[in-house]
């Protein structure tokens, strides 16, 4: 649930790819759409790889307002670390005097190393 927002969160809304000069599809994030929200954020699983080099794979759960706009594609920026959004994001919506509980959980990844 949205209920305490405690993090600044800004999503960079994936912009369309252009292709480089060996025509490779290439997103360029720098030209990125920023929206920021008030939401609430939550670690969810951290874990480490070491079998071609060490990785850390980290994963964080957030909550924003279900308003808002978030896909699969994009990415979040939370307490200046920059995350990829891991699935496509749920909208949970509450029903009668509820409604003012709903909320949209995204999963964000990060992977390091």
């Amino acid at each position: 649930m949205l209920l305490l927002p405690t993090h600044t969160v800004t999503v960079l809304s994936r912009p369309s790819p252009t292709r480089d000069r060996q025509n490779n599809r290439i997103v360029d994030w720098s030209t990125a759409t920023r929206t920021s929200y008030k939401g609430r954020t939550e670690p969810l699983n951290s874990s480490e790889t070491v079998q071609q080099g060490d990785q850390v794979i980290t994963y964080l759960t957030c909550f924003l307002p279900p308003s808002a706009a978030v896909t699969e594609y994009d990415r979040a920026e939370v307490d200046g670390v920059t995350y990829e959004v891991d699935g496509k994001p749920e909208v949970q919506r509450g029903h009668g005097p509820l409604a003012v509980l709903a909320y949209q959980r995204v999963t964000l990844k990060l992977v390091t190393g």
